[in-house]
């Protein structure tokens, strides 16, 4: 509800959809029917239910078929890398193809908690993108990050550039500066704006997390604040007056 507010507000360029997520089919329902924003799938292993139904994926679940979540799902892929990264990509292949059967056309690419920041799972994320035609894919990397995610931010920033010295030429587009990484779910109108106000030249992806309500469905994120600072009615123009342009990924890759 808060996504499709702020899509009929006119300021938001894009969303990402959870395909195992419990509100999938009404995200895809909204794409469909607003074809002006740029659809996206957000790759997870991380949270949820599977929707791969191979032996394969058993080794990235519990005994409830859960996802265990980031730090346990490093752990294994460490442990076992071949079976994990097979795993891995028979599972997004599955959250691709789900919503691509119900004809949501897929303008770009990112995953749950940056995953794909993760060298094996960057190489499976840039395959995929290539073999869908997905043209675009996010690159996490955030300058200037806050103490208390400073070592999470640095892991990060290491990973994807590592990734991007061992993976040859993608052919994908990618942002070139990021911002939400550092004030995940916290971005009020004074915040954004002072970040943008920093941003290098270039084309900047800003993620964020509304919702109708603080701390749901994630509790340490602001998404109601997120949501109306989105649909404050000075935001375009602070913004326009930085000199910035809001665009879409669709708009990009004409």
């Amino acid at each position: 509800m808060a996504v499709m507010q702020i899509a009929r507000a006119g300021i938001l360029g894009g969303a990402s959809v959870l395909a195992n997520g419990i509100g999938w089919q009404q995200a895809v329902d909204f794409l469909r029917d607003n074809l002006e924003l740029s659809a996206g799938i957000h790759l997870n292993v991380v949270e949820g239910r599977a929707i791969s139904a191979a032996p394969e994926v058993r080794i990235l679940t519990d005994r409830d078929g859960l996802f265990p979540g980031l730090s346990t799902l490093l752990k294994r892929w460490m442990l076992r890398p071949f079976a994990v990264s097979r795993a891995v990509e028979i599972e997004w292949r599955a959250q691709i193809e789900r919503l691509m059967r119900v004809g949501v056309w897929l303008r770009h690419a990112d995953s749950h908690q940056h995953l794909h920041a993760f060298p094996p799972a960057y190489g499976c994320a840039v395959r995929l993108c290539q073999e869908y035609g997905i043209p675009a894919l996010r690159h996490p990397s955030e300058k200037g990050t806050w103490p208390i995610r400073r070592k999470s931010a640095l892991a990060l920033q290491s990973s994807l550039a590592i990734s991007q010295r061992v993976t040859r030429r993608t052919g994908l587009r990618h942002n070139d500066n990021f911002l939400g990484f550092r004030r995940v779910g916290a971005y009020g109108v004074t915040e954004l704006i002072e970040d943008l106000r920093r941003i290098p030249y270039g084309l900047t992806e800003i993620a964020l997390h509304p919702s109708m309500k603080d701390g749901v469905p994630y509790p340490k994120l602001n998404g109601d604040l997120e949501r109306k600072t989105l649909l404050d009615d000075s935001l375009p123009g602070r913004i326009k007056g930085l000199g910035i342009e809001l665009i879409t990924w669709s708009t990009i890759l004409q």
